[in-house]
Protein backbone atom coordinates (compact mmCIF):
# COMPACT_ATOMS: atom_id res chain seq x y z
CA UNK A 1 0.00 0.00 0.00
CA UNK A 2 3.06 2.45 0.99
CA UNK A 3 4.52 1.48 -2.10
CA UNK A 4 1.51 2.37 -4.32
CA UNK A 5 1.36 5.95 -2.73
CA UNK A 6 4.75 6.45 -3.09
CA UNK A 7 4.56 5.90 -6.75
CA UNK A 8 1.76 7.66 -7.54
CA UNK A 9 3.19 10.95 -5.27
CA UNK A 10 6.53 10.30 -7.84
CA UNK A 11 4.00 10.22 -10.51
CA UNK A 12 2.56 13.40 -9.25
CA UNK A 13 5.52 15.54 -8.83
CA UNK A 14 6.80 14.41 -12.25
CA UNK A 15 3.58 15.30 -13.50
CA UNK A 16 3.70 18.54 -12.33
CA UNK A 17 7.24 19.22 -11.82
CA UNK A 18 7.15 20.91 -15.49
CA UNK A 19 4.36 23.39 -14.29
CA UNK A 20 5.78 24.19 -11.20
CA UNK A 21 9.03 25.50 -13.06
CA UNK A 22 6.73 27.66 -15.32
CA UNK A 23 5.08 29.01 -12.53
CA UNK A 24 8.50 29.91 -10.77
CA UNK A 25 9.70 31.52 -14.02
CA UNK A 26 6.34 33.64 -14.71
CA UNK A 27 6.55 34.68 -10.89
CA UNK A 28 10.34 35.58 -11.27
CA UNK A 29 9.85 37.08 -14.58
CA UNK A 30 8.86 40.89 -13.90
CA UNK A 31 12.03 40.91 -11.31
CA UNK A 32 14.20 38.92 -14.01
CA UNK A 33 12.82 41.57 -16.76
CA UNK A 34 14.24 44.33 -13.85
CA UNK A 35 17.53 43.05 -13.61
CA UNK A 36 17.68 42.59 -17.36
CA UNK A 37 16.78 45.96 -18.55
CA UNK A 38 19.43 47.12 -16.02
CA UNK A 39 22.25 44.93 -17.24
CA UNK A 40 20.95 46.19 -20.54
CA UNK A 41 21.71 49.85 -19.79
CA UNK A 42 24.96 49.25 -18.66
CA UNK A 43 25.98 46.85 -21.54
CA UNK A 44 24.98 49.81 -23.61
CA UNK A 45 27.43 52.05 -21.97
CA UNK A 46 30.53 50.32 -22.34
CA UNK A 47 28.84 49.60 -25.94
CA UNK A 48 28.95 52.89 -26.61
CA UNK A 49 32.59 53.86 -25.07
CA UNK A 50 33.49 50.91 -26.81
CA UNK A 51 32.95 52.14 -30.15
CA UNK A 52 34.22 55.39 -29.16
CA UNK A 53 37.55 54.30 -28.83
CA UNK A 54 37.50 52.73 -31.69
CA UNK A 55 36.45 55.46 -33.70
CA UNK A 56 39.25 57.38 -32.29
CA UNK A 57 41.58 54.80 -34.48
CA UNK A 58 44.00 54.63 -31.62
CA UNK A 59 43.93 51.72 -29.25
CA UNK A 60 47.37 51.97 -27.68
CA UNK A 61 47.06 47.60 -28.20
CA UNK A 62 44.58 47.24 -25.74
CA UNK A 63 42.52 45.75 -28.02
CA UNK A 64 42.41 43.18 -30.32
CA UNK A 65 40.04 45.24 -32.83
CA UNK A 66 38.60 42.07 -34.25
CA UNK A 67 37.33 40.07 -31.17
CA UNK A 68 35.88 43.55 -30.27
CA UNK A 69 33.84 43.71 -33.59
CA UNK A 70 32.34 40.75 -32.89
CA UNK A 71 31.55 41.30 -29.52
CA UNK A 72 29.47 44.34 -31.10
CA UNK A 73 27.86 42.21 -33.57
CA UNK A 74 27.03 39.36 -30.65
CA UNK A 75 25.64 42.50 -28.45
CA UNK A 76 23.23 44.06 -31.26
CA UNK A 77 22.01 39.73 -31.65
CA UNK A 78 21.22 39.77 -27.53
CA UNK A 79 19.49 43.50 -27.78
CA UNK A 80 17.42 41.98 -30.97
CA UNK A 81 16.16 38.80 -28.77
CA UNK A 82 15.49 40.52 -25.51
CA UNK A 83 13.40 43.02 -28.14
CA UNK A 84 11.67 39.83 -28.99
CA UNK A 85 11.05 38.88 -25.39
CA UNK A 86 9.67 42.51 -24.40
CA UNK A 87 7.01 42.53 -27.25
CA UNK A 88 6.14 39.13 -26.83
CA UNK A 89 6.02 39.47 -22.97
CA UNK A 90 3.84 42.72 -24.06
CA UNK A 91 0.77 39.90 -25.23
CA UNK A 92 0.06 39.04 -21.31
CA UNK A 93 -0.56 35.42 -22.12
CA UNK A 94 -0.28 33.25 -19.15
CA UNK A 95 1.73 30.19 -21.32
CA UNK A 96 3.63 32.70 -23.13
CA UNK A 97 5.12 35.00 -19.99
CA UNK A 98 5.75 31.26 -18.23
CA UNK A 99 7.74 29.99 -21.73
CA UNK A 100 9.28 33.52 -22.04
CA UNK A 101 10.55 33.53 -17.89
CA UNK A 102 13.55 30.69 -19.08
CA UNK A 103 14.68 32.78 -21.67
CA UNK A 104 15.03 35.96 -19.68
CA UNK A 105 16.78 33.93 -16.82
CA UNK A 106 18.78 32.52 -19.48
CA UNK A 107 19.65 36.27 -20.93
CA UNK A 108 20.25 37.58 -17.70
CA UNK A 109 23.51 35.16 -17.22
CA UNK A 110 24.31 35.24 -21.20
CA UNK A 111 24.95 39.47 -20.54
CA UNK A 112 26.38 39.06 -17.51
CA UNK A 113 28.93 37.22 -19.14
CA UNK A 114 29.00 40.25 -22.37
CA UNK A 115 29.61 42.79 -19.55
CA UNK A 116 32.47 40.79 -18.04
CA UNK A 117 34.32 40.56 -21.45
CA UNK A 118 32.94 44.06 -22.75
CA UNK A 119 34.77 45.42 -19.45
CA UNK A 120 38.25 43.40 -19.86
CA UNK A 121 37.84 44.88 -23.48
CA UNK A 122 38.15 48.34 -21.72
CA UNK A 123 40.87 47.47 -18.88
CA UNK A 124 40.02 50.00 -16.35
CA UNK A 125 38.54 53.18 -17.02
CA UNK A 126 39.57 55.93 -14.64
CA UNK A 127 36.35 57.36 -12.75
CA UNK A 128 36.46 61.52 -11.19
CA UNK A 129 33.57 63.22 -10.40
CA UNK A 130 35.25 66.68 -11.94
CA UNK A 131 37.69 66.45 -15.04
CA UNK A 132 39.52 69.53 -15.90
CA UNK A 133 40.46 69.29 -19.85
CA UNK A 134 43.55 71.21 -20.13
CA UNK A 135 46.52 72.03 -17.80
CA UNK A 136 47.14 75.56 -17.99
CA UNK A 137 46.65 78.56 -15.82
CA UNK A 138 43.12 78.20 -15.55
CA UNK A 139 43.62 74.22 -14.33
CA UNK A 140 45.69 75.49 -11.91
CA UNK A 141 43.49 78.28 -10.07
CA UNK A 142 40.68 75.74 -10.66
CA UNK A 143 42.21 73.23 -7.98
CA UNK A 144 43.26 75.80 -6.43
CA UNK A 145 39.34 76.86 -5.55
CA UNK A 146 38.50 72.90 -5.77
CA UNK A 147 40.50 72.97 -2.65
CA UNK A 148 39.35 75.66 -0.89
CA UNK A 149 35.91 74.49 -1.63
CA UNK A 150 36.16 71.58 0.23
CA UNK A 151 37.35 68.14 -2.21
CA UNK A 152 37.94 64.72 -0.99
CA UNK A 153 40.90 63.37 -2.66
CA UNK A 154 40.32 61.13 -5.55
CA UNK A 155 37.74 62.95 -6.95
CA UNK A 156 39.21 65.79 -9.32
CA UNK A 157 41.56 65.09 -12.64
CA UNK A 158 43.66 67.46 -14.34
CA UNK A 159 44.48 65.97 -17.62
CA UNK A 160 47.48 68.16 -19.99
CA UNK A 161 49.25 67.53 -23.07
CA UNK A 162 52.03 69.27 -21.09
CA UNK A 163 54.20 67.45 -19.25
CA UNK A 164 54.57 69.62 -16.38
CA UNK A 165 52.37 70.48 -13.68
CA UNK A 166 50.32 74.01 -14.37
CA UNK A 167 52.42 77.31 -14.61
CA UNK A 168 52.22 80.68 -14.74
CA UNK A 169 52.42 80.94 -19.14
CA UNK A 170 53.09 84.71 -19.08
CA UNK A 171 56.56 84.04 -18.00
CA UNK A 172 58.00 82.34 -20.73
CA UNK A 173 57.47 85.66 -22.87
CA UNK A 174 59.19 87.77 -19.93
CA UNK A 175 61.50 86.14 -17.58
CA UNK A 176 62.17 83.15 -18.84
CA UNK A 177 64.30 84.94 -21.72
CA UNK A 178 65.94 86.73 -19.87
CA UNK A 179 70.13 86.03 -20.49
CA UNK A 180 71.50 86.08 -17.22
CA UNK A 181 71.49 82.81 -15.60
CA UNK A 182 70.95 83.38 -11.97
CA UNK A 183 67.61 85.77 -12.89
CA UNK A 184 66.03 84.04 -15.43
CA UNK A 185 62.97 82.44 -14.62
CA UNK A 186 63.12 78.35 -14.06
CA UNK A 187 60.32 76.10 -12.92
CA UNK A 188 59.40 75.15 -9.99
CA UNK A 189 59.99 79.16 -9.73
CA UNK A 190 56.73 80.04 -11.87
CA UNK A 191 54.37 77.01 -11.15
CA UNK A 192 50.41 78.93 -10.64
CA UNK A 193 49.60 80.62 -8.31
CA UNK A 194 52.50 83.09 -7.76
CA UNK A 195 51.17 84.84 -10.85
CA UNK A 196 48.36 86.41 -8.58
CA UNK A 197 50.47 86.47 -5.52
CA UNK A 198 49.53 83.16 -4.02
CA UNK A 199 51.35 80.00 -3.27
CA UNK A 200 53.32 78.45 -5.81
CA UNK A 201 51.61 74.86 -6.03
CA UNK A 202 54.16 72.27 -6.80
CA UNK A 203 53.50 69.01 -7.92
CA UNK A 204 53.30 67.20 -4.42
CA UNK A 205 50.97 70.04 -3.63
CA UNK A 206 48.14 67.97 -6.01
CA UNK A 207 49.57 64.79 -4.30
CA UNK A 208 48.75 65.82 -1.06
CA UNK A 209 45.32 67.15 -1.91
CA UNK A 210 44.51 63.87 -3.81
CA UNK A 211 44.64 65.70 -7.14
CA UNK A 212 45.23 63.29 -10.09
CA UNK A 213 47.95 65.08 -12.13
CA UNK A 214 47.47 63.19 -15.50
CA UNK A 215 50.06 65.06 -17.85
CA UNK A 216 51.45 64.58 -20.99
CA UNK A 217 48.26 63.13 -22.49
CA UNK A 218 46.60 64.16 -25.46
CA UNK A 219 42.54 63.75 -25.38
CA UNK A 220 41.58 62.86 -28.91
CA UNK A 221 37.86 62.40 -28.57
CA UNK A 222 35.15 63.61 -26.48
CA UNK A 223 31.30 62.36 -25.86
CA UNK A 224 30.00 64.89 -23.54
CA UNK A 225 26.63 63.14 -23.76
CA UNK A 226 28.62 59.72 -22.15
CA UNK A 227 30.53 62.26 -19.85
CA UNK A 228 33.57 60.31 -21.90
CA UNK A 229 37.27 61.05 -22.90
CA UNK A 230 39.37 59.27 -24.81
CA UNK A 231 43.07 60.24 -24.98
CA UNK A 232 46.05 59.83 -27.79
CA UNK A 233 46.96 56.30 -26.09
CA UNK A 234 43.71 54.68 -26.08
CA UNK A 235 42.93 55.60 -21.99
CA UNK A 236 38.96 56.59 -21.13
CA UNK A 237 38.50 58.91 -18.64
CA UNK A 238 34.43 59.08 -16.85
CA UNK A 239 33.65 62.56 -15.40
CA UNK A 240 30.51 63.50 -13.51
CA UNK A 241 31.36 67.09 -14.14
CA UNK A 242 34.13 68.53 -16.65
CA UNK A 243 35.95 72.07 -16.71
CA UNK A 244 37.16 73.21 -20.52
CA UNK A 245 40.54 74.33 -19.64
CA UNK A 246 41.98 73.98 -23.41
CA UNK A 247 42.77 77.37 -24.02
CA UNK A 248 44.35 78.46 -27.40
CA UNK A 249 46.96 77.44 -29.74
CA UNK A 250 49.23 79.70 -31.30
CA UNK A 251 48.46 80.17 -35.34
CA UNK A 252 51.24 79.23 -37.63
CA UNK A 253 52.77 80.45 -41.20
CA UNK A 254 52.56 76.66 -41.62
CA UNK A 255 48.70 77.21 -41.75
CA UNK A 256 49.07 79.45 -44.64
CA UNK A 257 51.26 77.39 -46.80
CA UNK A 258 53.71 80.53 -46.40
CA UNK A 259 56.98 79.05 -48.33
CA UNK A 260 59.51 77.35 -46.46
CA UNK A 261 57.91 77.96 -43.36
CA UNK A 262 58.96 74.51 -41.78
CA UNK A 263 62.40 75.48 -41.56
CA UNK A 264 64.71 75.23 -37.83
CA UNK A 265 64.23 77.91 -36.17
CA UNK A 266 61.36 79.40 -36.80
CA UNK A 267 59.55 79.72 -32.94
CA UNK A 268 55.92 79.72 -31.64
CA UNK A 269 55.72 80.50 -27.86
CA UNK A 270 53.46 78.82 -26.20
CA UNK A 271 54.46 76.15 -24.13
CA UNK A 272 57.31 75.44 -21.97
CA UNK A 273 59.02 73.29 -24.58
CA UNK A 274 58.50 76.03 -27.03
CA UNK A 275 60.62 78.28 -24.51
CA UNK A 276 63.21 75.91 -23.97
CA UNK A 277 64.18 75.23 -28.02
CA UNK A 278 63.81 79.29 -28.31
CA UNK A 279 66.30 79.63 -25.52
CA UNK A 280 69.05 76.53 -26.71
CA UNK A 281 68.89 78.61 -30.37
CA UNK A 282 69.62 82.11 -28.37
CA UNK A 283 72.43 80.33 -26.80
CA UNK A 284 73.52 78.99 -30.60
CA UNK A 285 73.22 81.96 -32.50
CA UNK A 286 74.78 84.43 -29.96
CA UNK A 287 74.86 88.09 -31.47
CA UNK A 288 73.03 86.97 -34.27
CA UNK A 289 69.74 88.47 -36.29
CA UNK A 290 66.70 87.65 -35.03
CA UNK A 291 63.65 88.59 -37.21
CA UNK A 292 59.83 88.70 -35.04
CA UNK A 293 56.84 88.36 -37.15
CA UNK A 294 54.11 90.20 -35.65
CA UNK A 295 53.60 93.08 -33.53
CA UNK A 296 51.18 92.03 -30.84
CA UNK A 297 51.43 90.97 -27.14
CA UNK A 298 54.42 88.12 -28.04
CA UNK A 299 56.04 90.54 -30.80
CA UNK A 300 56.81 93.20 -28.47
CA UNK A 301 57.73 91.47 -25.53
CA UNK A 302 60.40 88.72 -27.47
CA UNK A 303 61.56 91.69 -29.52
CA UNK A 304 62.52 93.25 -25.90
CA UNK A 305 64.02 89.83 -25.03
CA UNK A 306 65.73 89.23 -27.57
CA UNK A 307 67.60 92.62 -28.29
CA UNK A 308 68.30 92.20 -23.58
CA UNK A 309 70.10 88.95 -25.55
CA UNK A 310 72.34 91.05 -27.56
CA UNK A 311 70.39 89.87 -30.95
CA UNK A 312 69.94 92.58 -34.17
CA UNK A 313 66.50 92.57 -33.49
CA UNK A 314 63.86 93.92 -36.59
CA UNK A 315 59.90 93.75 -36.37
CA UNK A 316 57.26 92.80 -38.84
CA UNK A 317 53.72 93.15 -38.89
CA UNK A 318 51.19 94.35 -41.69
CA UNK A 319 49.61 96.57 -39.48
CA UNK A 320 49.77 100.80 -39.62
CA UNK A 321 50.99 100.64 -36.20
CA UNK A 322 51.96 97.77 -33.28
CA UNK A 323 49.09 96.13 -30.94
CA UNK A 324 46.74 98.18 -32.79
CA UNK A 325 43.43 96.01 -30.96
CA UNK A 326 44.03 98.26 -27.95
CA UNK A 327 47.10 100.91 -28.63
CA UNK A 328 45.79 104.08 -30.35
CA UNK A 329 48.08 105.93 -32.92
CA UNK A 330 49.79 108.24 -30.29
CA UNK A 331 50.24 105.61 -27.53
CA UNK A 332 51.79 103.13 -30.70
CA UNK A 333 54.27 106.25 -31.39
CA UNK A 334 55.71 105.98 -28.19
CA UNK A 335 56.59 102.22 -27.80
CA UNK A 336 57.68 102.13 -31.80
CA UNK A 337 59.88 104.95 -30.99
CA UNK A 338 61.50 103.78 -27.72
CA UNK A 339 62.03 100.50 -29.39
CA UNK A 340 63.91 102.47 -32.22
CA UNK A 341 65.82 103.91 -29.32
CA UNK A 342 66.36 100.52 -27.94
CA UNK A 343 68.14 99.18 -31.83
CA UNK A 344 64.78 97.79 -32.74
CA UNK A 345 64.67 98.38 -36.28
CA UNK A 346 60.42 98.16 -37.04
CA UNK A 347 58.81 97.15 -40.84
CA UNK A 348 55.52 98.00 -41.01
CA UNK A 349 52.92 97.02 -43.37
CA UNK A 350 53.80 94.01 -45.30
CA UNK A 351 53.90 89.91 -44.11
CA UNK A 352 56.88 87.39 -44.79
CA UNK A 353 55.25 85.57 -48.16
CA UNK A 354 58.57 82.89 -47.86
CA UNK A 355 61.84 81.83 -45.75
CA UNK A 356 65.15 80.43 -47.34
CA UNK A 357 66.97 78.27 -45.61
CA UNK A 358 70.78 76.37 -45.48
CA UNK A 359 71.56 73.24 -46.73
CA UNK A 360 70.97 72.11 -42.82
CA UNK A 361 67.67 73.44 -43.34
CA UNK A 362 67.86 76.21 -41.05
CA UNK A 363 66.29 79.60 -41.45
CA UNK A 364 68.79 82.00 -43.15
CA UNK A 365 66.34 84.90 -44.52
CA UNK A 366 62.78 86.45 -44.23
CA UNK A 367 61.23 87.15 -47.47
CA UNK A 368 58.71 89.82 -47.40
CA UNK A 369 55.45 91.10 -49.83
CA UNK A 370 57.18 94.08 -50.53
CA UNK A 371 60.39 92.52 -52.31
CA UNK A 372 62.73 93.17 -49.08
CA UNK A 373 64.57 89.93 -48.03
CA UNK A 374 65.81 90.19 -44.40
CA UNK A 375 68.78 88.32 -42.97
CA UNK A 376 67.72 86.02 -40.15
CA UNK A 377 69.09 83.33 -37.31
CA UNK A 378 66.17 82.99 -35.55
CA UNK A 379 62.49 84.16 -36.43
CA UNK A 380 59.77 84.61 -33.45
CA UNK A 381 56.13 84.31 -34.85
CA UNK A 382 53.34 86.13 -33.38
CA UNK A 383 50.33 86.82 -35.30
CA UNK A 384 47.90 85.34 -33.20
CA UNK A 385 46.13 82.78 -31.84
CA UNK A 386 42.62 80.17 -31.83
CA UNK A 387 40.80 78.90 -29.10
CA UNK A 388 41.18 74.97 -28.84
CA UNK A 389 37.35 74.19 -29.20
CA UNK A 390 37.86 71.11 -31.84
CA UNK A 391 37.00 68.67 -29.63
CA UNK A 392 33.28 70.22 -28.67
CA UNK A 393 32.06 71.24 -32.50
CA UNK A 394 28.25 70.16 -32.72
CA UNK A 395 28.37 69.48 -29.04
CA UNK A 396 28.27 72.40 -27.30
CA UNK A 397 26.28 75.92 -28.25
CA UNK A 398 29.02 78.23 -29.60
CA UNK A 399 29.61 81.90 -30.09
CA UNK A 400 32.23 84.59 -31.20
CA UNK A 401 34.45 81.49 -32.05
CA UNK A 402 34.21 80.44 -28.59
CA UNK A 403 32.12 77.90 -26.51
CA UNK A 404 29.04 79.55 -25.63
CA UNK A 405 28.61 79.95 -21.72
CA UNK A 406 26.59 81.80 -19.05
CA UNK A 407 27.14 84.14 -15.88
CA UNK A 408 28.24 80.75 -14.09
CA UNK A 409 30.37 79.40 -17.08
CA UNK A 410 27.78 76.62 -17.42
CA UNK A 411 28.16 75.38 -21.62
CA UNK A 412 25.04 74.23 -23.54
CA UNK A 413 25.54 70.79 -22.11
CA UNK A 414 24.63 70.09 -18.25
CA UNK A 415 27.54 69.17 -16.16
CA UNK A 416 30.04 70.88 -18.28
CA UNK A 417 31.69 74.25 -18.08
CA UNK A 418 34.00 76.26 -19.57
CA UNK A 419 36.66 78.88 -18.32
CA UNK A 420 39.37 80.83 -20.17
CA UNK A 421 40.43 81.47 -23.90
CA UNK A 422 37.43 79.15 -24.88
CA UNK A 423 34.69 81.00 -23.24
CA UNK A 424 32.05 83.72 -24.39
CA UNK A 425 30.46 84.60 -21.74
CA UNK A 426 28.76 87.40 -20.67
CA UNK A 427 30.25 91.04 -19.46
CA UNK A 428 27.85 92.42 -17.23
CA UNK A 429 29.41 95.89 -17.41
CA UNK A 430 28.51 96.11 -21.14
CA UNK A 431 25.72 93.79 -21.80
CA UNK A 432 27.18 91.57 -24.37
CA UNK A 433 29.24 88.07 -24.91
CA UNK A 434 32.71 88.25 -25.61
CA UNK A 435 35.46 86.24 -25.41
CA UNK A 436 38.89 87.31 -23.87
CA UNK A 437 42.16 86.29 -23.82
CA UNK A 438 44.12 86.74 -21.22
CA UNK A 439 45.77 85.75 -18.10
CA UNK A 440 43.73 87.40 -15.95
CA UNK A 441 40.38 86.05 -17.11
CA UNK A 442 41.83 82.51 -16.70
CA UNK A 443 42.32 82.86 -13.08
CA UNK A 444 38.96 84.53 -12.54
CA UNK A 445 36.94 82.56 -14.34
CA UNK A 446 38.26 79.14 -13.52
CA UNK A 447 37.63 80.17 -9.87
CA UNK A 448 34.32 81.15 -10.36
CA UNK A 449 33.53 78.22 -12.48
CA UNK A 450 34.47 76.33 -9.53
CA UNK A 451 32.70 78.48 -7.11
CA UNK A 452 29.48 77.93 -9.31
CA UNK A 453 30.27 74.08 -9.31
CA UNK A 454 30.15 74.13 -5.68
CA UNK A 455 27.30 76.31 -5.16
CA UNK A 456 24.89 74.17 -7.55
CA UNK A 457 25.45 71.05 -5.83
CA UNK A 458 25.15 72.60 -2.03
CA UNK A 459 22.13 74.75 -3.56
CA UNK A 460 23.76 78.02 -2.40
CA UNK A 461 23.21 81.59 -4.12
CA UNK A 462 26.23 83.24 -6.05
CA UNK A 463 26.69 86.26 -7.96
CA UNK A 464 27.09 85.45 -11.79
CA UNK A 465 31.03 86.92 -13.00
CA UNK A 466 31.23 90.23 -13.19
CA UNK A 467 34.37 90.76 -14.84
CA UNK A 468 36.38 94.03 -16.05
CA UNK A 469 38.45 93.66 -18.99
CA UNK A 470 42.12 93.46 -17.76
CA UNK A 471 45.69 93.54 -19.38
CA UNK A 472 48.99 94.30 -18.88
CA UNK A 473 52.83 94.25 -19.99
CA UNK A 474 56.29 94.38 -19.12
CA UNK A 475 59.32 94.91 -21.28
CA UNK A 476 62.12 96.59 -20.69
CA UNK A 477 61.76 99.37 -18.15
CA UNK A 478 58.50 99.88 -19.22
CA UNK A 479 55.47 98.56 -17.50
CA UNK A 480 51.62 99.25 -18.70
CA UNK A 481 48.18 98.31 -17.41
CA UNK A 482 44.89 98.87 -19.13
CA UNK A 483 41.20 98.35 -17.66
CA UNK A 484 37.96 98.23 -19.03
CA UNK A 485 36.69 99.02 -23.08
CA UNK A 486 39.04 100.66 -25.70
CA UNK A 487 35.71 102.04 -27.48
CA UNK A 488 34.74 105.85 -28.23
CA UNK A 489 36.25 108.43 -28.11
CA UNK A 490 40.35 108.84 -26.75
CA UNK A 491 41.76 111.32 -24.50
CA UNK A 492 45.49 111.00 -23.75
CA UNK A 493 47.20 112.32 -21.30
CA UNK A 494 51.18 113.03 -19.52
CA UNK A 495 54.72 113.02 -20.62
CA UNK A 496 55.22 110.66 -23.76
CA UNK A 497 58.60 111.28 -24.43
CA UNK A 498 60.11 108.11 -25.14
CA UNK A 499 63.43 109.54 -23.85
CA UNK A 500 62.17 110.44 -20.62
CA UNK A 501 63.88 108.24 -17.63
CA UNK A 502 60.54 107.37 -16.09
CA UNK A 503 57.83 107.80 -18.59
CA UNK A 504 54.39 108.11 -17.16
CA UNK A 505 51.35 109.22 -19.25
CA UNK A 506 47.99 107.33 -20.14
CA UNK A 507 44.50 107.64 -22.34
CA UNK A 508 40.92 107.82 -21.13
CA UNK A 509 37.92 106.02 -23.76
CA UNK A 510 35.02 108.24 -23.37
CA UNK A 511 31.74 106.89 -24.62
CA UNK A 512 28.53 108.26 -24.40
CA UNK A 513 29.81 111.03 -22.15
CA UNK A 514 31.33 108.44 -19.71
CA UNK A 515 34.36 107.00 -19.02
CA UNK A 516 34.43 103.27 -20.31
CA UNK A 517 38.35 102.82 -20.17
CA UNK A 518 41.45 104.05 -18.93
CA UNK A 519 45.19 103.09 -19.80
CA UNK A 520 48.48 104.06 -17.97
CA UNK A 521 52.28 103.51 -18.29
CA UNK A 522 54.58 103.62 -15.37
CA UNK A 523 51.69 103.60 -12.54
CA UNK A 524 52.39 102.81 -8.96
CA UNK A 525 49.97 100.14 -7.46
CA UNK A 526 47.78 102.92 -6.10
CA UNK A 527 47.56 104.70 -9.36
CA UNK A 528 46.75 101.44 -11.06
CA UNK A 529 43.94 100.51 -8.67
CA UNK A 530 42.48 104.02 -9.49
CA UNK A 531 42.70 103.69 -13.07
CA UNK A 532 40.56 100.01 -12.91
CA UNK A 533 38.10 102.04 -10.58
CA UNK A 534 37.57 104.86 -12.35
CA UNK A 535 36.63 101.78 -15.79
CA UNK A 536 34.32 100.08 -13.61
CA UNK A 537 32.61 103.35 -12.48
CA UNK A 538 31.84 105.00 -15.65
CA UNK A 539 31.67 108.34 -14.30
CA UNK A 540 30.57 111.22 -16.27
CA UNK A 541 32.79 113.55 -18.37
CA UNK A 542 31.16 117.20 -18.51
CA UNK A 543 34.74 118.71 -20.03
CA UNK A 544 37.41 117.27 -22.12
CA UNK A 545 39.88 120.18 -21.65
CA UNK A 546 39.48 120.15 -18.00
CA UNK A 547 40.03 116.18 -17.96
CA UNK A 548 42.93 116.43 -19.79
CA UNK A 549 44.24 119.08 -17.42
CA UNK A 550 43.63 116.84 -14.13
CA UNK A 551 44.77 113.59 -16.26
CA UNK A 552 45.56 110.75 -13.90
CA UNK A 553 44.41 112.93 -10.63
CA UNK A 554 40.82 112.35 -12.19
CA UNK A 555 40.80 108.63 -11.56
CA UNK A 556 42.26 109.10 -8.34
CA UNK A 557 39.49 111.48 -7.06
CA UNK A 558 37.19 107.84 -6.71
Amino acid sequence: MASSFNFVIGSAKFIFAPIERCLNFKRNFDENMKVLQKLLKELNTVKEVIELRLSAEIHGGTMQTEEVKNWLDDVQRIKTEIEIIERKAKEKKFLSRAFLGKMVEEKVVELKAFLRKGKAFLGMVKSFKYIIVGGGVAAGYASREFDRQGLKPGQLAIISKEAVAPYERPTLSKGYLNPNPKAAARLPEFHVCVGSGGDRLLPDWYKEKGIQLILGTEIVKVNLALKTLVSAAGEIFKFQTLIIATGSTVIRLTDFKVEGADAKNIFYLRELEDADKLVESIKMKKYGKAVIIGGGYIGLEVAAAMRINDFDVTMVYPDPWCMPRLFTPTMAAFYENYYENKGIKIIKGTVPVGFNANANGEVKGVKLKDGRVLEADIVVVGVGARPLTALFKGQLEEDKGGIKTDGFFKTSMPGVYAVGDVATFPIKLYNEMRRVEHVDHARKSAEHAVKAIKANETGKELEEYDYLPYFYSRIFELSWQFYGDNVGETLFFRDNNPLSPKPKFGSYWIKDGKIVGAFLEGGTPEENKAIAKVSRLNPPVENLDQLKKEGLSFASKF
